[in-house]
């Protein structure tokens, strides 16, 4: 059986450095790092998890909080957490998937999503009374946690812009009927955009709709019996994919006869034929962000971290002209 002496032979380091990379990764260069853990997967070296927490005094296990509102089955759910693991793995980490705060055990940290404002106040003030950092996949104020976020504005105005740069002067959005952040700040982006264009905001041309399919679904129906639209930017591929089913059932085509942009890029865009244009969210990248954010608070080195991401366009059907299918005179 492989000694931690032998890892150090094979990796041509210090039998020190081999002990940091097992207990605090984020003190050795990554190089070294990734020179050792090949020598360690060479030799099957496995390294004493017990005898390592308790030397540092710690879990070695992460929770990841995501409300019951949240579906597990949810690309977006599937993405972030995969990010997060591949991360964790790296650093010999475990992590656990926290519903409610109902049941306690012990852990490092807390990275956590899917919460409405009130709600991370009061997240924030149940891991300072454990001593536990925290690390947010939104944005927050709060001194105590740090925060990484998808630029939620930018990408309202991308998806946005992507139409009125084609001619459409009349473009709905489908919103998320939830008081997020995130449904705020695609608004802002949809309005920064038509101005930008020229073009006046239109309340009634903005329906909410629940984060479904079936929502999208009735919201288009509601944004049909208004009329006076050529595209429609949606706050969500989900609800995008409703929109497109129920224009079909309309007897329109995207894009052919409606150009249609959702946001988020994460697998529901390649539910429909043709595939959707989206504003793609790195979501997979975001939560190696915070999985690796919340090993620096742990290790003491990490200070508050506050951050934006970019999205990115995702270029599906291609969208359209406007044909005035659906009678855009009737705004006039």
């Amino acid at each position: 059986m492989a000694t931690l002496n032998d890892v150090a032979k094979l990796a041509g380091v210090a039998p020190v450095t081999v002990s940091r990379v097992i207990n605090d990764p984020g003190a050795v260069r990554e190089e070294t790092r990734e020179r050792v853990r090949k020598a360690m997967a060479q030799l099957q070296y496995i390294p004493n998890m017990a005898a390592r927490n308790l030397v540092t005094k710690r879990s070695g296990v992460i929770d990841i909080y995501l409300p019951e509102s949240m579906d597990l089955s949810n690309p977006f759910a599937m993405h972030f957490i995969s990010g997060i693991s591949e991360v964790l793995s790296q650093h010999m980490y475990s992590l656990l998937i926290l519903r409610n705060r109902e049941h306690e055990h012990i852990c490092d940290g807390y990275i956590v999503t899917g919460l409405l404002r009130n709600e991370i106040f009061d997240f924030e003030h149940y891991a300072a009374e454990r001593s536990r950092p925290v690390v947010l996949f939104g944005h927050t104020e709060l001194p105590g946690v740090s925060c990484i976020d998808v630029d939620n504005v930018e990408g309202g105005r991308m998806g946005t812009r992507q139409l009125t740069e084609l001619g459409h002067r009349r473009v709905a959005m489908i919103n998320v009927a939830e008081n997020k952040d995130y449904t705020a700040d695609r608004l802002s982006g949809y309005q920064e955009a038509l101005e930008e264009a020229g073009l006046p905001f239109r309340s009634e041309l903005v329906v909410y709709a629940e984060n479904s399919i079936a929502g999208g679904a009735e919201a288009a129906k509601s944004l049909l019996a208004v009329g006076g639209f050529s595209a429609v930017f949606c706050a969500t591929d989900t609800v995008a994919v409703g929109a497109v089913s129920a224009l079909a059932d309309a007897g329109l085509r995207v894009p052919q006869d409606v150009s249609i942009v959702g946001f988020d890029g994460l697998g529901y865009q390649n539910l429909v034929s043709p595939r959707l244009t989206s504003v793609q969210q790195p979501i997979f990248e975001i939560g190696k962000m915070l999985a690796s954010e919340l090993l620096e608070r742990i290790s003491g080195r990490g200070g508050k971290l506050s951050r934006l991401v970019a999205p990115v366009m995702y270029i599906g059907a291609p969208t359209a002209p406007p044909s005035g299918a659906v009678q855009e005179e009737h705004l006039e």
